[in-house]
């Protein structure tokens, strides 16, 4: 009997070992709560700093300078496209379901509580790192400058919201998240460039849309790719096993 005990615990710490191998993150109760509490609260932030976001008078939108920006984001005040504009909304609300194709791998279905909570994170830190910029720095996006544009427009609250994409972070955000966790995964596949490619297509795609209906200057989508990325890679990596 004592043998069968024996044989019996070897082959469940076995299992327990090789499923703990399978996983590649750790996460703790602690460090979670500082991830989420410090999102929360950079969010938090941004909303009472909105309060205080006065819109453009019709003086000062006559009275900005399109020559004061920088000669490489100048090309944005051209465009004012709607389409382009439809195009990058059907691109960020189709984004939210890239996590779920992860869910068609077995090892990483197994973990899916996990999976999710890590890419929540993701997206908290990224939206709250978005949002407080953007309160912020309170920079007129391109159609302001546009005279093609709408004066009802140019008055509203949001025209003064362009630093930086949230279209494009938010996006980033979502396809390095999924393509991180499945690398970490799969170490060894030779799908990974392509998964990898794909991450920075998607969201360069949209933020190309953004330039193109007048909502971003240049500077702005490159930034909030940056951060996107930064967010969907860096947070699955700190909370990756030892």
């Amino acid at each position: 009997m004592k043998i069968k005990i024996l044989f019996a615990s070897i082959l469940i710490c076995q299992i327990l070992s090789h499923a703990a191998a399978q996983n590649p993150y750790r996460l703790k109760g602690g460090k979670e709560a500082i991830w989420l509490g410090g999102s929360g609260t950079a969010i938090g932030l941004s909303f009472v700093l909105q309060r205080n976001t006065k819109a453009l008078t019709p003086e000062e939108v006559t009275s900005l300078d399109a020559s004061r920006i920088p000669a490489f984001d100048r090309f944005a005040i051209r465009h004012y496209s709607i389409a382009a504009r439809s195009g990058s909304d059907w691109m960020l609300y189709s984004s939210a379901a890239l996590p779920l194709l992860l869910l068609a791998d077995r090892e990483i279905r197994r973990d899916a509580p996990q999976s999710g909570l890590l890419i929540g994170e993701v997206m908290l830190v990224n939206t709250g790192l978005t949002l407080l910029a953007k309160e912020l720095v309170r920079r007129p996006r391109p159609f302001v400058y546009n005279t093609q544009a709408p004066l009802a427009e140019k008055l509203k609250t949001d025209a003064r919201r362009s630093f930086f994409s949230g279209h494009t972070s938010t996006v980033a955000a979502f396809a390095f998240s999924t393509a991180k966790i499945w690398s970490d995964y799969h170490p060894d596949s030779k799908w990974r460039p392509v998964v990898w490619a794909g991450a920075g297509i998607i969201p360069l795609s949209v933020g190309y849309l953004r330039m193109r209906g007048g909502k971003h200057f240049l500077s702005d989508v490159l930034t909030g790719f940056a951060v996107g990325a930064a967010s969907g890679w860096l947070v699955p990596q700190l909370h990756r096993r030892r």
